[in-house]
């Protein structure tokens, strides 16, 4: 199908991949694409088109500050028939988490914003995670100084999403710098307030899964690989990726074992409470090394899994300054892989990070990317893979 590649969505943007924020694309049930963002103001802004991204729409600043992590999640995403994208910053200024909705359903109006968590001070590292459960309560993990500050935060359902957050909750373990988060929902458990979490270990090389029982107030951990070293978010995001499969209620992780190292793999699995499975083949199979980021979205009308990834399979390229983006397809939940296909027309760049949106519905895939300038000339580019709307019924919502 044709493409639209190397769309400018925003110019100067803020160098943003320091302190491992997770920067998400949306895509509503009708095919209008947003693109939250950190722009060069440092404020959190968010950009939309609803031609597939033909054209795009004024920037609207979400929050105005200086702003040094960001995190994106949408009703949808967890099984909710609902337009809220929920947004959580981190802001060095006033050095605390806040929170604010955009409520895609109701003219982009923009929630009260309130505050997660108060710190002292903010420090690059660190991670910032948000998702919302089946049941419609908010969570959110902060860590805003690569160790030494932060917490595990609930939203009520009933205060979302202008009312205020509760206490602190109890964390997963003790803060640790460049520890990564995912927070995800917990599609079957009984308790529908139940979250996941995808957790990266720095210190041990570790991926594994976290169950958060809402009512007791407590984590419960189960491995999912070791011998996973983590890319270093001073330099680059994301090395993890996940996307939900509201059709099985499972979630489907990506990962890279390695960066930019010799037979390192981007591994697939599939996740539920109950059970961690590794897919049949591996998206890439001992690299030559140059490789890492990846980005995973679900076609909500086919079911098919398309992962995004830096650098090609065969060489030829140089993490970081030098790299195409590549994806890869699967029609069978990860028992086979298509044959890699660029995304991108231009020359080679410096990503500093890949974005997909988690599912994709009425129109085409989205791959947006950060590319590294010279100070002020760090661009915002997406791919759009164009088709028309489909008349089909879709897979979850």
């Amino acid at each position: 199908m044709p493409r639209r590649a190397d769309i400018f969505v925003a110019d100067a943007i803020s160098a943003h991949w320091n302190g491992a924020a997770t920067n998400y694309i949306v895509q509503t049930p009708t095919g209008v694409i947003y693109v939250v963002f950190i722009d060069s103001q440092s404020d959190v802004s968010f950009r939309k088109s609803s031609d597939y991204g033909l054209t795009w729409s004024e920037t609207v600043v979400v929050h105005s500050g200086t702003t040094t992590n960001l995190a994106v999640w949408y009703d949808r995403w967890s099984g909710i028939s609902a337009g809220l994208i929920h947004c959580v910053m981190t802001d060095s200024g006033d050095d605390d988490t806040s929170y604010r909705t955009i409520n895609t359903e109701s003219s982009d109006a923009l929630s009260t914003e309130t505050d997660i968590f108060l710190g002292a001070s903010t420090a690059a590292g660190g991670h910032l995670s948000v998702t919302r459960a089946v049941g419609g309560n908010v969570y959110c993990k902060t860590v805003i100084d690569a160790g030494a500050e932060g917490g595990f935060y609930r939203l009520p359902n009933a205060n979302v999403p202008n009312g205020a957050w509760d206490a602190a909750r109890t964390v997963d373990e003790a803060i640790a710098t460049l520890d990564q988060m995912i927070l995800v929902p917990d599609l079957t458990a009984a308790d529908t307030q139940d979250i996941m979490a995808i957790f990266w270990d720095a210190s041990a090389n570790e991926i594994s899964r976290k169950l958060y029982d809402d009512s007791g107030n407590s984590w419960a951990e189960t491995s999912i690989a070791g011998s996973m070293t983590e890319l270093s978010t001073a330099t680059a995001f994301a090395n993890f990726d996940i996307a939900m499969d509201l059709t099985n209620s499972r979630v489907v992780l990506v990962a890279w074992s390695g960066t930019d190292v010799a037979n390192s793999d981007l591994r697939c699995w599939v996740i539920t409470n109950s059970a961690i499975t590794e897919t049949t083949a591996n998206v890439v199979l001992n690299s030559t090394d140059d490789q890492g980021l990846c980005a995973i979205t679900i076609d909500a009308n086919t079911g098919y899994w398309y992962v995004f990834y830096a650098g090609a399979s065969g060489g030829g390229e140089t993490w970081i300054t030098s790299l195409n983006i590549y994806y890869k397809m699967s029609t069978d939940a990860g028992a086979t892989w298509s044959a890699e296909a660029k995304v991108n027309t231009g020359p080679a760049f410096t990503p500093r990070w890949l974005r997909t949106t988690n599912r994709w519905y009425a129109g085409p895939w989205v791959a947006a990317w950060h590319r590294d300038g010279a100070g002020s000339t760090d661009d915002l580019m997406m791919s759009v893979d164009h088709s028309l709307p489909r008349a089909v019924s879709m897979l979850g919502v």
